[in-house]
């Protein structure tokens, strides 16, 4: 496993309530926030939860220490509401790729590495990157690079046309399979690494995961309870800024933060991963 460095985590510390006894961590990874998380509140219990089946065991591995204090479940934080046995007081998504995916040079995350086009986090769920590119149309490619890569229409157009022609004559089964694709339409790198990350964002229907969960988050706290959402992509932030904006204007809600809180220069500087992180809270009252 590398070395995680979990992002606004004095930030993430300092917005827990004092009075908290059960919290739901829904984006495991590392265990970073959780670990952190255990060690200041003694009295707290989580539920950890996490798609990615690798991942969830090594942490679960990691964290042993605290097995007395913890319940994990592999398993998507859209659901939450299905897997808790009570309502929590504090619930933590921090809303990232993790490093490991990147880093893991089989599963198809990073242009770096030749590697199966697969790219699910739970590699049991859904179709991969590989089948999907496959099966998809001219107007469904161009809809993912518009919708999840801000690409024009005309270039989307151009992308996905492009992907079909070639996969009329080989199938685009690899990373580099699909980067040569991309670079005879004059996409280099980062160009090239958005258009991977739209295709993950599809595959792994993050956006849709991300909707469900708010549109339960009504029900899921204890009065006095807060969600904390940490993003780090521009349509994942304006999703939970709009959803949390609609939820204080019913007057059973407030707004931790009326802006939403991000890195100082000094974490910035230590981890540049965490430059475009955004961190937006809500509180039952």
């Amino acid at each position: 496993m590398i070395k995680h460095v979990p992002v606004l985590l004095n930030e993430v510390l300092q917005s827990i309530p004092q009075n908290a006894h059960f919290l739901v961590d829904g984006t495991l990874g590392h265990g970073g926030h959780t670990q952190a998380i255990l060690e200041k509140f003694p009295q707290v219990s989580v539920l950890w939860i996490d798609r990615d089946p690798s991942i969830f065991q090594a942490t679960q591995e990691k964290l042993q220490t605290y097995a007395d204090r913890f319940q994990a479940i592999q398993w998507s934080y859209a659901d939450m509401d299905t897997l808790q046995t009570k309502k929590p007081d504090y619930i933590l998504l921090d809303i990232w790729v993790n490093m490991q995916h990147y880093k893991d040079t089989s599963r198809g995350f990073s242009i770096k590495w030749d590697a199966q086009l697969d790219m699910r986090f739970d590699p049991s769920q859904w179709i991969s990157a590989q089948q999907r590119i496959a099966r998809a149309s001219a107007s469904d490619l161009e809809t993912c690079f518009i919708d999840y890569a801000d690409f024009t229409p005309p270039k989307a157009k151009e992308l996905a046309n492009a992907i079909l022609r070639a996969r009329n004559k080989s199938p685009i089964v690899t990373t580099r399979d699909l980067v040569s694709v991309l670079y005879t339409c004059g996409l280099w790198w980062p160009a090239s690494s958005i258009i991977f990350q739209s295709i993950r964002i599809e595959i792994n229907q993050e956006l849709e995961q991300l909707k469900i969960f708010i549109q339960k988050l009504p029900e899921l706290l204890n009065p006095g309870g807060r969600c904390a959402i940490i993003t780090f992509h521009s349509i994942e932030d304006r999703i939970v800024k709009n959803a949390f904006k609609a939820l204080s204007e019913t007057k059973e809600r407030n707004l931790y933060s009326k802006k939403a809180i991000q890195p100082n220069y000094q974490e910035v500087q230590k981890n540049k991963a965490s430059r475009s992180a955004k961190f937006r809270i809500i509180e039952k009252i």
